[in-house]
């Protein structure tokens, strides 16, 4: 099986950042963030074609996969030897993230 490397855009890094803050603050399980993103990223990175497509984002190819417990969404673009997470976004926002 091809794993493909994970990398995150400096959005995604400071929404990751924003969504680890939000939890420490706000819940009894903060470990919760850290465990179902590492999930999800180990899944991304063997089996990117698992997130539905997004077309309505300005980046051709994006994908999103939903993380149930965070009630957010991982936005990427992937190729045969990475993937790029470009947002992670609280998925009852009312709109999609600012990929730039």
């Amino acid at each position: 099986m091809n794993r493909r490397r994970v990398r995150f855009t400096a959005k995604a890094r400071e929404h990751a950042r924003l969504l680890r803050q939000w939890w420490q603050e706000n819940s009894q399980r903060p470990e919760i963030v850290h465990d179902d993103l590492t999930e999800a990223l180990e899944m991304l990175a063997a089996l990117p074609g698992i997130g539905s497509p997004y077309p309505a984002a300005p980046i051709t190819g994006i994908r999103r996969l939903y993380l149930e417990r965070l009630t957010s969404h991982i936005y990427y673009t992937f190729t045969e030897h990475e993937v790029v997470v470009r947002a992670l976004w609280h998925a009852r926002r009312g709109s999609g993230p600012d990929f730039v």
